[in-house]
């Protein structure tokens, strides 16, 4: 009996404590103190100057997870930082004195900063011309078939193989679900342009030379307040748009474009150009800031790349949805894996002459009536923090009416040192972050910081890391 009465109590105790643990409500969210422009006079307007840093002081020891408080102050930045390169250009390159949504077919800032080409001495002097020949006429010219430094295979250039592509631009063609390549490009911006000429870090000696002159140390330019935005790279993707096949040209920013495609890419063996409008689908931003030595990493992805949701796509009202890099009619499409090369194509992705350029990959699937194929079939591996919607919400509600509400932020990078001291290991926040184009078959091991960390040259035996920035891999 007695026992009875200690285990019912023990019970009455229990159910006292939960019933008190479900009525305790929950911390309540911080509140995201948001502004649209880095000058805070001007917080309710879109602007296109660039912040210079996070300012705020979220000290040491953090565990690397997502926290409600520490995140928000990242995103703004990224946002901000998003509207100002993304501002229409002057010829001069500086943004124009209008408003955001103004002038659709206008250059944006970044566009006309330096393709990696155009810095490094390869002897590239047919490159030179091509892309100064179409910017010329007002089109960008992609030569790239992967987000990584290298030219790959671009019949202009000296190429490499596949197989020589750093990991987290692992040289894997994207395919969209009209089954056209995907296209990327690299920009520098001025500050991290001129610091690469002024110190002859244009050549592999050059870089050799620098980097034993300043004691083995190679480190790009941080920002620096007021006004020094320091280094920043840009990667962006690209796809064709095919209005006949469902894409709508009224949510992308578009461009004309002239697409350069050699000899071995070429199924015919002969080299050939295409001209077609593309729309921009993924962006990475990399930024060095003096705060932030190991980069702030931020990326941006057109909300119609890939759902969030794949049950909620195949059961939408809205059948006529078209995402760019999922299809729901097939549900047994092997999923973020890449094109197979076949046999015949010598390492070498083969464009076909005509649409769809890159039918001779396309998944077939075992039982598929009239023998329907498919593109890549890409789904995001981790959500997006719900905090990072929150920003994202703001952000749609002030550009709503323009194409840039289609766009939203993925995520931002960042890290500290454990101590403060700097001798410890780093930690991530976010550890994991990828973009569904930029790293669409590695996300689930993606990690901005973590790949970019292991960017380095080698010449005459000296391995020379080049301060998380790969494009110094195009240096001859």
């Amino acid at each position: 009996m007695k026992t009875t009465f200690v285990v019912a109590a023990v019970l009455a105790a229990a159910v006292y404590a939960c019933t008190r643990l479900a009525e305790t409500p929950a911390p309540p969210t911080p509140p995201i103190n948001n502004c649209f422009c880095t000058d805070t006079s001007r917080c309710n307007t879109l602007c296109s100057q660039l912040p210079i840093d996070v300012v705020e002081n979220f000290g040491f020891g953090y565990s690397g997870s997502l926290t409600p408080a520490f995140q928000p102050p990242f995103d703004i930045f990224s946002w901000q930082t998003f509207i100002a390169l993304n501002w229409p250009a002057d010829a001069s390159g500086n943004p124009q004195n209008c408003n955001f949504g103004e002038h659709p077919d206008a250059p944006r800032v970044w566009e006309t900063y330096t393709d990696p080409a155009q810095l490094f001495d390869s002897g590239n002097a047919p490159l030179m011309l091509a892309i100064n020949q179409a910017s010329a006429k007002g089109k960008k010219f992609f030569y790239r078939f992967s987000k990584s430094a290298h030219p790959l295979h671009n019949g202009i250039a000296p190429s490499s193989s596949f197989d020589d592509e750093d990991e987290e631009a692992d040289g894997h063609a994207l395919i969209d679900r009209n089954l056209n390549f995907v296209l990327f490009e690299i920009r520098v911006n001025p500050n991290e342009a001129d610091f690469i000429r002024k110190n002859g870090l244009t050549t592999l000696p050059g870089i050799q030379t620098y980097y034993q002159n300043n004691k083995n140390s190679f480190q790009l330019p941080s920002s620096q307040f007021p006004k020094d935005v320091g280094s920043m790279e840009i990667k962006a993707s690209w796809r064709i748009l095919n209005p006949g096949l469902g894409d709508d040209t009224t949510r992308y920013y578009t461009r004309n474009a002239v697409i350069s495609v050699p000899a071995q890419n070429s199924t015919t063996g002969k080299a050939f150009t295409v001209e077609a409008k593309v729309g921009l689908v993924g962006m990475h931003i990399i930024r060095k800031t003096t705060n932030f030595s190991f980069m702030i990493w931020s990326t941006f992805e057109h909300e119609d790349n890939t759902p969030d949701d794949v049950q909620a796509a195949q059961t939408a009202q809205d059948t006529s949805k078209h995402w760019s890099f999922y299809n729901v009619e097939c549900l047994t499409c092997p999923v973020n894996t890449p094109p197979a090369l076949l046999p015949s194509d010598s390492n070498h992705y083969k464009w076909n002459p005509v649409q769809p350029y890159a039918a001779r990959y396309a998944a077939a699937v075992p039982g598929e009536q009239g023998g329907q194929k498919f593109g890549s079939q890409i789904t995001r591996t981790y959500p997006i923090y719900y905090r990072t919607q929150q920003v994202n919400q703001l952000w749609h509600a002030k550009l709503k009416g323009t194409v840039w509400e289609h766009y939203r932020l993925i995520g931002s990078q960042w890290t500290v040192a454990n101590d403060g001291s700097g001798n410890k290991p780093t930690i991530n926040v976010p550890s994991r972050l990828g973009n569904t184009t930029l790293e669409s078959f590695i996300q689930v091991d993606a990690s901005c910081i973590s790949c970019h960390g292991f960017a380095n040259v080698i010449y005459n035996k000296d391995t020379i890391p080049t301060d998380f920035s790969f494009i110094f891999g195009e240096a001859q």
